[in-house]
């Protein structure tokens, strides 16, 4: 019920009983205030059924029949009045909290829900509908809903359930990529159509996301399966006999085996960071210690590449809480990626400062750069530059990189030039800065 509806309603009721008072100060017959109280709230029961529906209407009349019959002889008191407008005043105020409980009830709903009038007026609007269509509940009311969603087809589905009764649903999509499903249903009431809006558009996304890591898996898993069938095959049809050849073929496979494992091993890994298990956040970690070992495991590889690999640290660094090994992982994970892209000759740096917000990490390459277009996507999983298309991979490193830094209360992100270089930096949150 809208506030100038509760006000004339309440205005209606105070008028009521300001009358009976006068009519009983000047000393008209009992009868007669009877008749006069009973024709009165008569009226306010008409009023108040378009306001608390029929449900509460049966108590609201029994009072008002206790009232008609109070009009016997007898000296006039407004004690006789008394137990009949008790009633009438309980029931009001069941009915007012009824009213309140399902509009606190309609507000809650994750849903956007509106009613329209039967010249499709917005009349009714909760909460959730107001945010999704833009608009404060004061500017949709008594307007038209086409003039805030105007797509055809669901200006059409409303006029088809006005005309012929019935439930209708269909999906909206509006600029911008966002997706809403409509499902519009007829009250049966002057022609009146409820609305319920549904915000479809992270639904979808996930779906796709879904879709996507499927094909993704599917087709990381079909390239070495099919490298080491081939294999398997040459040895089997004679190359086991000539032992260059089974050396060649089954080195291959080996190397095959370990990629399928490496996979396997990422995909649980980002499973578990993704539900947020086996993560200890509690312990403090030595930053300088960990890339330490990070540098001295990934040193091996950057030497078969021909890359210079250093190490610069501060005197000092604070201590962050967190995982030792899951933090090293990220670190190993950065300079992996940072060795595949770089030429040979060039030379890969990781740095350590503190910083106001806690301890900044970078990684520095002298490779071959990504493109600004794909910047934003890097920490996707699965998702490989143009530039690492042909480079061994799932495209989960950085992925994982994301996941283990954020679930430190951290942030991930990376700056490049192609052509000469980039630099992924960490932020990791210290206590002391936290406090």
């Amino acid at each position: 019920m809208a506030a100038a509806d509760l006000r004339l309603l309440a205005g209606l009721a105070l008028l009521l009983f300001g009358g009976l008072a006068a009519y009983l100060a000047v000393g008209e017959g009992e009868g007669a205030v009877a008749l006069v109280l009973a024709g009165a709230c008569l009226a306010l029961l008409v009023l108040a059924a378009a306001f608390l529906g029929r449900k509460r209407l049966g108590a609201l009349g029994q009072a008002l029949y206790s009232l008609a019959r109070t009009g016997s002889p007898g000296p006039r008191s407004p004690d006789v009045l008394a137990e009949p407008l008790s009633a009438l005043a309980e029931a009001l105020r069941t009915a007012w909290d009824e009213r309140d409980l399902l509009l606190a009830a309609l507000d809650a709903s994750p849903d956007g829900l509106l009613v329209l009038d039967a010249e499709g007026r917005v009349r009714f609007t909760n909460a959730a509908a107001a945010s999704l269509l833009g608009r404060d509940r004061a500017s949709l009311a008594t307007q038209p809903l086409a003039w805030f969603l105007p797509h055809e087809a669901a200006v059409e589905a409303l006029r088809r359930v006005r005309r012929e009764g019935g439930t209708v649903t269909l999906a909206v999509e509006e600029p911008g990529g966002r997706a809403l499903e409509l499902t519009a249903a007829a009250v049966g009431i002057g022609g009146r159509v409820l609305v319920a809006l549904r915000d479809l558009t992270e639904t979808r996304r996930v779906d796709q996301v879904r879709r996507d890591f499927v094909a993704n898996v599917s087709h990381e898993l079909r390239t070495p399966l099919a490298a080491l069938r081939s294999a398997l095959e040459t040895l089997r049809a004679g190359a086991m006999d000539d032992p260059q050849a089974r050396e060649l073929f089954l080195t291959r496979a080996e190397a095959e085996a370990e990629r399928l494992t490496r996979l396997v091993e990422e995909l649980l890994e980002l499973s578990r960071l993704e539900a947020g298990v086996g993560l200890t956040a509690s312990a403090p970690v030595d930053v300088a210690q960990v890339l330490l070992r990070a540098v001295e495991r990934m040193e091996p590889q950057a030497r078969r590449a021909g890359l210079d690999l250093e190490l610069k640290l501060p005197p000092s660094l604070p201590s962050v809480l967190g995982d030792a090994e899951r933090l090293e992982r990220a670190v190993v994970n950065l300079l992996d990626n940072a060795i595949k892209f770089t030429p040979p000759g060039g030379s890969v740096t990781v740095m350590a400062n503190a910083a106001e917000e806690g301890v900044l990490v970078m990684v520095q390459d002298t490779g071959i750069g990504i493109d600004e277009r794909d910047l934003p996507r890097i920490f996707e999983r699965f998702y490989k530059a143009d530039r690492s298309r042909h480079q061994p991979g799932a495209g989960l490193g950085l992925a994982i990189v994301r996941h283990i830094v954020e679930a430190h209360g951290g942030r991930v992100w990376a700056q490049s030039t192609p052509g000469e270089g980039s630099t992924f930096a960490i932020l990791l949150p210290s206590p002391a800065s936290d406090g």
